[in-house]
């Protein structure tokens, strides 16, 4: 049986506070055709999971022989991403320096007999632009990995919003297909963002079975403070990965509003070339354009790697909205250039084209902390030459 991935892939820097032998990895339904069956499914799995898994983690945290074998392994590692963009919001165009969800965090594994890992790990945003940073504003929790999977707890990224970042080729860029996914209209906000991680977020992921596996994340209270009104959530995702596929469904809905979501995700690479489609069906709830009202997104992307060091890659995204003129697409095309195996030169280019009555962008996302603001019915466009450091 083979244990689930981290769900990191980062480059790292390891320090060991003792010889602590090596863990293997850890972490990491489809979509039924009514949600009502879809959440019911999610509902009845969890509580099959949850009686044995928790007896199963009773035997093994009180066991006598669940003794620690060595001392933790701590890692750090991050990511510095500086990159100069020209804006133009359809009415002027300005030169702006972003961080692209740069990044630095500390991670820790404890070994323990019975094949099981403690896990913790705290991750924030850096402003390389600006000098700031919100700390452990990113991937954060504390966990429990062993023959039975993986459970963490705390604030880190849905099994939905997980789909889009193995499909998207310009993530943490202008071109980010969440510009798009996250059916907000100009960030206008409100709780129908389909690409966040969860605050108080409970959520348990299988080892591999043939490649298949299943992740469930739910949270008890999707805002700040104590939970004093219903505001949970439920994502969940079955993923095959093997060889060159990789082919997933997700589902995801929000409590307070009865907005949700179904994500499709799939991408096959062989040789130098990559292709990935993705397709979200969601339906908003209790927003400004009325009661309920459904928004399709669509996308398409490849990637081919000219040379060892470089990388051509476009994709282009379309969002259909109900209501008269709240169509948009999203186009980005991009060059990346490696200097090093941790270190890359990237260039892209992106523009959103909106109907009369929604203003989206294409420098939101993960892009960072500075977007594009814009009117109704203008189209945005944006250069960006970056360069990038992962360690």
């Amino acid at each position: 049986m083979t244990k689930p991935l981290l769900p990191r892939n980062l480059p790292t820097t390891t320090i060991r506070a003792g010889r602590a032998p090596r863990s293997r990895a850890a972490v990491a339904t489809p979509a039924a055709t009514t949600v009502a069956t879809v959440t019911a499914v999610a509902t009845a799995v969890a509580a099959a999971v949850a009686v044995p898994l928790g007896t199963a983690l009773g035997l093994a945290l009180f066991a006598p022989a669940a003794q620690a074998q060595a001392k933790p392994e701590i890692t750090i590692y991050g990511r510095a991403s500086v990159s100069l963009d020209q804006l133009d919001d359809g009415k002027r165009s300005r030169l702006n320096e972003n961080s692209n969800s740069s990044r630095l965090g500390f991670r820790v594994k404890y070994d323990l007999e019975n094949q099981l890992t403690a896990l913790a790990q705290i991750e924030q945003e850096i402003r390389w632009d600006n000098g700031s940073g919100n700390f452990a504003s990113r991937d954060t929790f504390v966990g429990l990995q062993g023959g039975f999977g993986l459970v963490r707890l705390g604030y880190f990224d849905t099994p939905l919003k997980e789909v889009r970042g193995q499909v998207d080729f310009f993530g943490d860029q202008i071109g980010d297909a969440r510009n798009l996914t996250r059916v907000r209209d100009g960030y206008s906000g409100g709780d129908y963002d389909f690409d966040t991680r969860f605050r108080n977020g409970i959520a348990y992921a299988t080892p591999k079975f043939g490649g298949v596996s299943w992740s469930l994340h739910y949270s008890t209270n999707t805002d700040e403070g104590l939970n004093q009104e219903n505001n949970s959530a439920v994502s969940t995702a079955l993923t095959f990965a093997e060889g060159p596929w990789y082919l997933a469904a997700a589902f995801e809905r929000k409590q307070e509003t009865g907005s949700r979501a179904i994500r499709l995700g799939g991408k096959y690479t062989v040789g130098p070339v990559a292709v990935a489609a993705l397709a979200q069906m969601a339906t908003v709830k209790d927003a400004e354009q009325g009661p309920s009202f459904d928004v399709n997104v669509y996308g398409l992307g490849a990637s081919y790697q000219l040379t060892p060091a470089t990388t051509l890659k476009g994709q282009y995204y379309w969002l259909s909205s109900d209501g008269n003129e709240r169509d948009a697409n999203l186009m980005a095309i991009g060059l990346d250039y490696r200097l090093a195996s941790q270190l890359r030169l990237m260039f892209a280019y992106a523009r959103t084209s909106n109907d009369a009555n929604v203003r989206y962008g294409m420098s939101r996302g993960g892009h960072g902390g500075q977007q594009l603001a814009s009117a109704a019915g203008l189209n945005t466009s944006g250069l960006s030459i970056g360069l990038r450091f992962d360690f």
